[in-house]
């Protein structure tokens, strides 16, 4: 349209494009042909060993190919995010099932000043098994649960970060636990998270997600909240004990009241667990209150490093000039 804005492109300076990848000579030529096709030329490709030509493949393509040191997704993204020279980093799957357009609303998203902007995933029909949709809404929400957030898709393979964002950031798990690893840093940290909806292809190949990926998962999320957020994991553990303590203060109230028989222990011990359960509820309430004072505190903190000084502390900045003395010429004496 005339007059209309061209929506703003990464360049090569601003954003490098990080493929990991491990036996995809089916998908990658398709997913680099992409990328070049929609002007992304900072392209690196993390291969983990693969021998089925995925590497000779993505080289004929002109992009830069490097092996990974150790084992899996996790240190490919790892490694790839440390060779990355730009300020933002680009993350997506080999396997042809993330459109590369999309790039272009994450990066709109991150422009806004979000440390990790992430695509949520909208499936085509067939794409995405039902289980697979079951479990990722089952961790998505047990992330929610743990770190506060609000998110929809936390697992997706597609995503944009700040890469000073991540200066501190441990990079303890394996495997497909770096999405949510990255997303606990961010949203334990800075809080600047975002999601984009996104198409979501069937992928060209054969899946590595095993059935027990995401009890892995879990429990590495589990990990996660232990190291960002150990008050409310110990106290929002322990909160669980109103659980048994209400069921067996039910029982022993309707034996008592309908069949008349009492059961004075296990009425103490309901008390005990109801009792320690709502006093835990309540200091995990107050963890989570902490830690979003925490956030806000830190967002504060660097609104102000960000600010461009006043005029009143320049001026307090530079060196006052001492006033010159001028010297008064004095009158020869008389003889």
């Amino acid at each position: 349209m005339p007059g209309s804005a061209e929506p703003p492109r990464p360049g090569e300076s601003s954003m490098t494009v990080i493929v990991p990848t491990l036996m995809e000579a089916e998908a990658i030529g398709l997913v680099l042909d992409e990328l070049l096709q929609h002007g992304y030329r900072n392209v690196i490709v993390v291969d983990g060993g693969s021998t089925d030509g995925t590497r000779e493949i993505a080289a004929s393509k002109g992009v830069k190919v490097v092996t990974q040191p150790g084992r899996g997704k996790a240190d490919a993204v790892r490694y790839g995010i440390s060779l990355a020279d730009t300020e933002l980093v680009a993350v997506m799957d080999g396997d042809y099932t993330y459109p590369a357009y999309e790039l272009q609303k994450l990066y709109r998203q991150a422009l806004q000043g979000y440390d990790l902007v992430i695509g949520k995933r909208v499936p085509d029909p067939g794409a995405q098994p039902a289980a697979f949709k079951l479990g990722n809404k089952l961790l998505t929400t047990f992330f929610n649960i743990l770190f506060g957030t609000h998110l929809s898709d936390v697992l997706s393979g597609m995503y944009i970060v700040r890469k000073e964002a991540l200066s501190n950031a441990l990079f303890e798990m394996k495997g497909f636990s770096v999405e949510s690893e990255i997303a606990a840093h961010i949203a334990a940290t800075t809080g600047k998270i975002a999601e984009v909806p996104i198409r979501y292809r069937k992928r060209v190949g054969r899946k590595k997600l095993g059935k027990l990926a995401g009890v892995r998962i879990a429990v590495d999320m589990l990990r996660l909240a232990w190291r960002y957020n150990p008050l409310f994991l110990i106290t929002g553990t322990a909160a669980l004990m109103l659980v048994p303590g209400l069921a067996i203060a039910a029982w022993v109230g309707y034996r008592y009241i309908f069949l008349g028989v009492s059961h004075f222990v296990w009425g103490i011990i309901a008390i005990v667990l109801t009792a320690v359960g709502f006093v835990a509820l309540l200091l995990a309430m107050l963890a989570i209150y902490l830690k979003h004072m925490e956030l806000r505190i830190t967002r504060a903190i660097q609104a102000l490093r960000e600010q461009p000084p006043s005029k009143a502390a320049r001026r307090a900045a530079q060196p006052e000039e001492e006033p010159q003395s001028q010297a008064t010429p004095q009158t020869p004496p008389t003889s």
